[in-house]
């Protein structure tokens, strides 16, 4: 009892972060209970939101990265899973100084939201049991279709049930899938040597099959097809900040259990991956050629990410989670920095499509140019960031061919490169419609505050920094 007790003490050192987090969220919650519904109220919310991300994420960074068991296996807690935890923090202390610079007064109920999010993601990030994974992703999956849904109008409400049914589906098969490596290997802890010794006892394509269902669940964080249908429409609806929010956290999670369940289960996925990979890059790049609406085409161009995301753990090699998850942390700059410049253009134009863009540069010529920088990286062009990221992936799995030979990982290779250069027609319609269109004559000519240009600029400035020293991430990684 008394070295239980023990273990459990030792444990919990591990999680001081998720602790600070959830006494961020007691405080919120006796602020909603006893403060009024002001302006002022509202502020202190959000500081607080921002202290505790702050706090967290100095508490990660002096988490030992030393691999340890803690809650009885439940969790493993090492370098990777750290860098996991920054890159979230990151995100999040990213999105409150959206919130923040563009002035949504939003109510104390959404940082709440915004914590137990990051909670669950945190706990996903050191899961090493199917039981923690599943607990995980469902608060992080509830939290986000309730993050959806607060705004109460009828557009959000249909996203928000969009986004519960397919969630709910992706659930239920992943549970089926990892019922069936459960009674394939007795087990539910990813390092179990019963993984070792069992699957190869089974026959391939049953473990492949299983393995397959299981990625439900992460590839629906993901937003990666085939399970990508509800991101067009909760990119559209949601408040811009919370959308980008929804953009980058969850596929963090999502490629750090990907990566876990691929060192766990020993089959070749390398066929499953590709498809996987193809599907989403076509039918996201594809389906956002047609589109008129800027977030929407964001969130089908996140679906193709999700597919240039997974190329890394496709190669599943060192090389390739290293190319995976710097193209997570250059991908979350490039998408807090594109949100935030098409929520300063909806300020001006109370629109998201493109056509309400027209001529805005001629008016605001620092945000077009800025602009201009975060679409180029997002198509993965020179001199950005998003070159370096799409170059490495695409060196991993070129690697994998040359010493495989499979076509599969030619085939995805081709057809990333044929995609990067089909982007750069729809994320280019915002410079287009910026430069080179007429503006309307109901344009409104008020300036942009000057914090929010400052922190766009320190965005771009990062996402091109990148570009010359990638190893200010790669070290970390």
């Amino acid at each position: 009892m008394l070295e239980q007790l023990s273990h459990i003490l030792h444990s919990t050192s591990f999680i001081s972060a998720e602790i600070s987090l959830v006494l961020g969220i007691v405080a919120i919650i006796i602020l909603i209970a006893f403060g009024k519904k002001n302006s002022t109220f509202r502020t202190a919310a959000w500081a607080l939101g921002l202290l505790t991300f702050i706090a967290a994420f100095f508490l990660v960074a002096t988490t030992p990265v030393a691999s340890q068991s803690i809650f009885n296996d439940l969790f493993i807690s090492d370098k990777t899973s750290i860098f996991g935890k920054e890159l979230t923090l990151l995100a999040s202390i990213g999105i409150m100084l959206h919130i923040k610079v563009m002035k949504h007064d939003l109510d104390g109920e959404y940082y709440v939201i915004l914590l137990a999010i990051v909670i669950g993601l945190f706990f996903l990030l050191i899961a090493n049991s199917f039981i923690s994974v599943f607990v995980s992703l469902e608060t992080v999956s509830i939290c986000s279709y309730i993050l959806v849904a607060m705004n109460g109008k009828t557009f959000n409400l249909e996203a928000s049930i969009k986004y519960l049914i397919f969630g709910a589906a992706s659930t239920a098969i992943m549970l089926f899938g990892i019922s069936f490596l459960y009674a394939a290997t007795g087990s539910l802890v990813f390092n179990s040597e019963a993984y070792l010794t069992h699957i190869p006892n089974n026959a391939n394509w049953v473990v492949l099959t299983a393995f397959t269902m299981t990625l439900a669940g992460p590839l629906f964080k993901l937003s990666a097809a085939p399970f990508h249908i509800w991101a067009p429409d909760v990119y559209e609806a949601t408040p811009t900040p919370l959308v980008s929010f929804l953009a980058i956290a969850p596929k963090i999670g999502a490629v750090f259990l990907i990566y876990k369940l691929l060192q766990a289960v020993p089959v070749d996925t390398t066929l499953v991956l590709g498809l996987i990979i193809l599907l989403s890059i076509v039918i996201g790049n594809f389906a956002a050629l047609s589109q008129k609406n800027a977030k929407r085409m964001m969130g089908y161009s996140g679906i193709a990410q999700a597919g240039f995301i997974l190329i890394g753990l496709m190669a599943f090699q060192t090389s390739g989670f290293q190319a995976s998850t710097f193209y997570l942390a250059v991908y979350l700059f490039m998408s807090i920095g594109a949100f935030l410049m098409l929520d300063m253009i909806s300020e001006h134009t109370h629109s998201d499509l493109f056509e309400d863009m027209a001529g805005l540069s001629q008016k605001f010529m620092l945000l077009g140019l800025i602009g201009l920088i975060f679409m180029i990286a997002l198509v993965g062009l020179p001199p950005t960031s998003g070159f370096t990221s799409k170059f490495l992936v695409f060196s991993s799995i070129y690697e994998q061919y040359s010493s495989t030979g499979k076509s599969i990982f030619m085939w995805v290779l081709a057809f990333g490169l044929l995609n990067t250069a089909v982007s750069i027609y729809y994320y280019l319609k915002v410079p287009y419609f910026m430069f080179l269109k007429k503006p309307a004559d109901t344009l409104e000519s008020k300036s942009i505050p000057p914090l929010q240009l400052i922190y766009l600029s320190i965005l771009a400035f990062i996402v091109l920094g990148l570009f010359f020293a990638p190893q200010w991430v790669q070290g970390l990684i």
